[in-house]
Order: C-alpha cells, then structure tokens, then sequence
C-alpha cells in the first residue's frame, strides 16, 4: 500500500483486539504507527519491544483536543488517522446512571469528536491531505438493549457524514466500518451454543476475527484503493446486517428466502403429511 507507507497513523483503543489488528496491519503495510490506550500495561504486552509508538492516554478525560496537539507536536504530521476507541456497559435504559452514561458517551463520541477535530486542524493549517476511519458499530442503526451505547454509535455514524461532507473539498476522506460480531479478549465467542447461535444469525456461519476488520480499515485509508470513498459506513459482519437477531422473536435463517430455507420447509411439510 504505497499511499500507507511512509505516512503516521494514529490509532485509539488499540492494546488488544481490533485496535491492536489495526496497528500491526498499518504497520506491517510500512505506516509509522502510533498505537494510544488507557491501559498501558496492554501496550506493553502488545507491543513493547517494537517499532510501533506507543501512548497511554484516556480519550474520556476533559482534553482531546490537547492529547491530539501534543501527539501531532512529538510526531506529526498525522495523515491517517482510526477512532477505534468504544466502550459500553450492561446497563438498560432504566438502569443507566448518569455516570456511566457520560464515560461511554465521552468514550465513544465526545473523545473522538475533539481529537479529530484537533488533527484536522493542524491538517487545514499545513495543507496536507488525510484519510479518516471511525470505527462504529452494527449498532448505530440496529438495537442492541444497551441504548446508551447504541446512541453514541449512532451519533459516530452521524459525525462521519458530517466531516465527510465539509472535509472532502480540503483532500480529507472520513469513512467508518462496523463491524459485527467479532472474537475478542473481551468477546471471546467460544463454546458450542455460541456457534450454533453465530451459525443461526450470520450468513457467513462464523465469527469474525479482528484481521478481518483491519483489512478493511486499511483499504478505506488508502488512497489507491478507496481514492473516490468518502462517507462509507462499511459493515464487516459477514451479512449480519442483513436481517433482524435481537430477541426470541428473532427469525432463523430457515424462515428466510432461499433455497435451503424452501427445502426444508417442504421436507417438513411431507414428514407432516401435508
């Protein structure tokens, strides 16, 4: 990827998962990559010893904007960059306080907002080009029974179009991915009743891993490949998406349009009598 090579990458939430797969991807494709977490000791683990710069940093504290500025102060210029920093909690509507409201909503939203916009400037100010990659969720339009976390992709979703639109005349592209369910340290996905769910509810019959995220995050920051691509929101969800799953009234896939589906139903119909 000659247009990621050479270039900084600034990449958020990135000790573990797929911040992590991020990184090493943008790295491995020749980018100077400068991988920021709150947990400082997953950086270490992740990438201590490397050439990749690291950052312990909380996103959710009261100055993004002067993180961003002294980050672009020690190693700028930042031409690529990935908000890929999220966090939720358990909690339901009636249950949610108000902190934990405010800690996903300045994770997920607030923290990247000014971050960006920090970046951006210093980007408009020295005339550079860049490429943006948010990292949303499924979320931001399906329900997920955690609506604090579901408005605050939402509200990504809503922020990339925005700065796709207003950026796009000044050579900055701004897309995001979202992705669904995708085996973490903390989604691990494992055991037999998770399969056969992950077999029901995706197209593709299996989890997502975070390389497969990372992939495509990479082909949206580079120029060659996604030049023309500003405003994308890009599932990688291996058809997720593609019809409802929440809740016991959620339909499988054998109710579905398809051949399967059809053959199935007929097979039944004839063990039936009918």
């Amino acid at each position: 990827m000659d247009s990621i090579a050479g270039r900084t990458a600034l990449v958020t939430g990135a000790a573990r998962g797929i911040g992590q797969a991020i990184a090493e991807f943008l790295h491995e494709a020749g980018a100077r990559v400068i991988a920021v977490d709150r947990d400082e000791q997953a950086l270490r683990y992740s990438f201590g010893g490397g050439s990749v710069v690291t950052l312990c940093a909380d996103l959710s504290g009261p100055n993004p904007g002067e993180l961003a500025a002294d980050i672009w102060r020690d190693h700028g210029p930042i031409e690529l960059l990935v908000n890929n920093v999220g966090i939720s909690t358990e909690d339901g509507f009636l249950e949610l306080g108000e902190s934990d409201f405010d800690l996903v909503f300045n994770t997920n939203l607030r923290g990247p907002w000014f971050l960006t916009k920090e970046i951006v400037r210093r980007l408009l100010a020295e005339e550079r080009h860049g490429s943006i990659v948010f990292v949303s969720s499924l979320h931001d339009t399906r329900v997920r029974r955690r609506p604090h976390y579901s408005a605050s992709k939402a509200g990504v979703a809503a922020l990339v179009r925005e700065l796709a639109h207003e950026l796009a005349p000044h050579g900055i592209r701004v897309n995001a991915v979202s992705p669904g369910i995708v085996r973490t340290n903390h989604n691990p996905i494992d055991g037999p009743e998770v399969d056969a769910y992950v077999k029901r509810v995706v197209p593709m019959r299996r989890v997502g891993e975070p390389p497969d995220v990372a992939k495509v995050v990479a082909a949206l920051l580079s120029e060659e490949w996604a030049g023309y691509v500003t405003g994308a929101n890009v599932p990688v969800d291996g058809g997720l998406a593609l019809h409802t799953w929440v809740g016991p009234q959620a339909a499988p896939l054998e109710r579905h349009p398809g051949l399967l589906g059809r053959a199935r139903r007929l097979a039944q119909r004839q063990r039936n009598g009918r």
